[in-house]
C-alpha cells in the first residue's frame, strides 16, 4: 500500500533529481483486506499527530514521568504506559468508531422513515429544451435500468428524482406531483433551505426501491424536455436532502448544457460560480455524499457544460467526471451501478521529520498538480485509486542514519467502522549515489508525471502537458543510454517499463487530440484530465493488455 520508487536516501540531491525524486506510492486496494486491528484510542503527538507505536522509546523522569521525544518532530510527549503495553507493527488498522449498533429486525414494511439500512440515491437530471429528442430518451431508458437493478439487487435503496430547467421539480413521492421552486427563491440557498424544509414537514416519507421501483420506472417515463437550466439549485437541492433525510449515499448528475439560472450560473466567467460548487462539493463531504457528473453531448454539438467546474464535485467526493454521446448513456449508467467504493470520508495525512518536506503530491484532485498541507481529503475511493507522493531533502542527510516516515489513512469502511490505517516505514541513508539509481524504479517518476500532466489537461493546458511527458521520455533515454555505457546497467528493465507506459499514454493522447476538436473541448479535457490525473499504475496496465489482445 506504502512503496518506494527508491531504496535509500541521498547524503545530498541527486545530479539528476528530476529523474530521481524520492516517490511515494499510496494505492488503496489493501484497505478492502484483512489487517491486524486494534481498538485502542491511537496515542498522538502533541504536535505533529504521528500515532506512538513503540514503547521502547518510553522514558521515566521523577519530575516529567513518563513520556517519549517524538521521532518525527522532537516534541516532549506525557504518556500513560499501560495504553501501549507492546510494540505494534509497522502497518496496521486501528478502530476509531465501531459501527453504530442495530436493534433487531421488526417484522414491519421497509418502507418506515425510522429504517436506517440504505443508502439514498438522488437522480439529479437536465430536462432543459437542449435535452429533448435522442437525449431525453436514452437517459429515461438508462434510468430505468437502473432502477430495475436497485430493486433486485439493492432493495433498501431509498430513492429521490430531482430534475430541473428553468425551474426545478422534486420528487418526493413517485405517486404524487413534484414540488415546483422556481423565480428569485433560485437565487438563495437559505431561501431554497427554508422552502424545502417547510415543504418536508408537511409529508416526509421516502420508500424502498425493492417496494417502489415500478412506480418510480413510470415517473421517469413520463419525463420531458422544457426550458432553461437551473443546474445549481437542481444540485444544492439534491445536496440538503441528505441532511433532511440523515443518510449517505450518491448523486448522479446528469447534464448537456451551462448552468444559467440561479446560483452557480456558469455562463459567464464570475469567481462566485466556482466558489459556490466549491462550497457544495465541501458540503458533500460532511454528509458523506458521493457526486458523478454525466455531460451529454451529440455529435459536431460544442456546447460546453462547465465539467472543468462541475468536476471539483467528482474530485472531493471521490465521484466520476464523463462526458458522453446519446448512445453511450446505458453504458455508463451500468459502469456507475457496478461502481464499488473500499471507503468513505477518506482522509490521507504524511508525517516527516524536518529534514524532509513534502514537495508534491498527485492523484488526489485533477484541478491541483500539487497538494501541500497536513491532510488531503478524498472523500470515496474505489480499489484502483493511487496516490504519489514526493519528498524532498531539506538538508543534507547524515550517512547510515534512518529516516522515519508515516503514512495515515482514515477512512469510514462499507461496515460503518471508522478506522486508521497507519504505515511505518524507516529509510535508511547512503552516498552511494549509482547504486541509488540503479535500485530506482522508474515507473513511479512515469506514472507521477501522467497524473501530473492530467492536472494540466483539467486546467486547459494540452501543449503544456504533452510536452511534459515527450520531454520525460527524452530524458529518460538519454539517460539509460548513459547507463548502460558507463557499465552501471538497469535492475529490474524499470527504464523500459517506463519508457513503455509513456509510449501508451502518449498514443492515447494523440488519439484524443482527434477526438477533441469534435467535442466541446473544455469540458472534453476535465474529463480526459481527471481520468489521467487519477491513472494508477494498475489501471495502464489493464489498458495495455487490452490493447494486445
Amino acid at each position: 500500500m506504502f512503496n518506494r520508487a527508491f531504496k535509500n536516501f541521498l547524503t545530498k540531491k541527486s545530479s539528476k533529481v528530476d529523474l530521481y525524486p524520492y516517490l511515494y506510492s499510496i494505492s488503496f486496494g489493501e484497505l478492502g483486506k484483512p489487517k491486524e486491528e486494534i481498538k485502542t484510542e491511537p496515542i498522538k503527538c502533541s504536535n505533529c499527530g504521528a500515532i506512538f507505536t513503540d514503547p521502547d522509546l518510553i522514558q521515566v523522569d521523577s519530575q516529567k514521568g513518563s513520556y517519549y521525544i517524538c521521532e518525527f518532530c522532537g516534541t516532549i510527549n506525557t504518556i500513560d504506559k499501560s495504553k501501549i503495553e507492546k510494540k505494534l507493527p509497522n502497518d496496521i488498522d486501528i478502530i476509531l468508531i465501531e459501527a453504530l449498533k442495530k436493534g433487531p429486525k421488526k417484522e414491519e414494511k421497509i418502507t418506515k422513515m425510522d429504517k436506517t439500512e440504505g443508502d439514498l440515491y438522488i437522480s439529479v437530471i437536465d430536462i432543459s429544451g437542449s435535452m429533448s429528442g435522442a437525449k431525453i430518451e436514452a437517459v429515461k431508458k438508462s434510468l430505468i435500468q437502473t432502477l430495475k437493478d436497485f430493486k433486485i439487487n439493492s432493495p433498501l435503496t431509498k430513492y429521490l428524482l430531482i430534475t430541473f430547467e428553468s425551474s426545478v421539480y422534486y420528487y418526493l413521492r413517485h405517486d404524487k406531483n413534484p414540488l415546483n421552486f422556481s423565480g428569485d427563491l433560485l437565487f438563495s440557498f437559505e431561501g431554497m433551505k427554508d422552502q424545502l424544509n417547510k415543504s418536508l414537514k408537511k409529508e416526509k416519507f421516502l420508500g424502498s426501491l425493492g417496494e417502489f421501483a415500478d412506480g418510480w420506472i413510470r415517473k421517469v417515463k413520463g419525463l420531458k424536455s422544457m426550458d432553461m437550466t437551473a443546474l445549481g439549485p437542481a444540485l444544492y437541492f439534491a445536496i440538503h436532502s441528505f441532511e433532511s433525510f440523515n443518510h449517505t449515499g450518491r448523486i448522479t448528475l446528469l447534464t448537456d448544457g451551462l448552468a444559467n439560472q440561479g446560483i452557480g450560473n456558469l455562463s459567464g466567467t464570475s469567481p462566485v460560480a466556482e466558489k459556490t460548487y466549491e462550497n457544495m462539493a465541501e458540503l458533500c463531504n460532511q454528509h458523506k455524499i458521493i457526486v458523478d457528473v454525466v455531460g451529454v453531448s451529440s455529435s459536431g454539438d460544442n456546447n460546453e457544460m462547465g465539467l472543468q467546474t462541475l468536476g471539483k464535485l467528482t474530485d472531493k467526493t471521490g465521484g466520476t467526471l464523463y462526458l458522453i454521446s446519446s448512445e453511450e448513456m446505458e453504458a455508463i449508467f451500468s459502469e456507475l451501478r457496478q461502481m464499488r467504493y473500499i471507503g468513505k470520508d477518506v482522509k490521507v495525512k504524511i508525517i516527516v521529520p524536518p529534514s524532509i518536506i513534502i514537495k508534491n503530491i498527485t492523484g488526489a484532485y485533477s484541478s491541483k498538480s500539487a497538494i501541500k498541507g497536513s491532510e488531503i481529503n478524498l472523500g470515496a475511493i474505489t480499489e484502483d485509486r493511487e496516490l504519489f507522493l514526493e519528498l524532498e531533502s531539506a538538508k543534507k542527510l547524515v550517512e547510515k542514519e534512518e529516516v522515519p516516515v508515516q503514512l495515515q489513512v482514515e477512512y469510514t469502511d462499507n461496515d460503518g467502522r471508522k478506522r486508521m490505517r497507519v504505515i511505518n516505514d524507516r529509510v535508511k541513508v547512503t552516498k552511494d549515489e549509482n547504486k541509488f539509481k540503479s535500485q530506482y524504479d522508474q515507473k513511479f517518476n512515469v506514472m507521477m508525471n501522467i497524473q501530473t500532466a492530467g492536472g494540466e489537461y483539467y486546467a486547459g493546458k494540452a501543449k503544456e502537458s504533452k510536452k511534459r511527458l515527450r520531454s520525460l521520455k527524452r530524458e529518460m533515454l538519454a539517460e539509460m543510454h548513459n547507463l548502460n555505457s558507463s557499465g552501471l546497467g538497469i535492475i529490474g528493465g524499470n527504464f523500459t517499463d517506463g519508457l513503455a507506459y509513456l509510449d501508451d499514454e502518449l498514443e492515447e493522447i494523440e488519439e484524443e487530440e482527434e477526438k477533441a476538436a469534435q467535442a466541446p473541448t473544455k469540458s472534453y479535457w476535465a474529463v480526459k484530465g481527471q481520468q489521467r490525473a487519477r491513472m494508477s499504475i494498475g489501471a495502464l496496465k489493464k489498458r495495455m493488455e487490452k490493447k494486445k489482445k
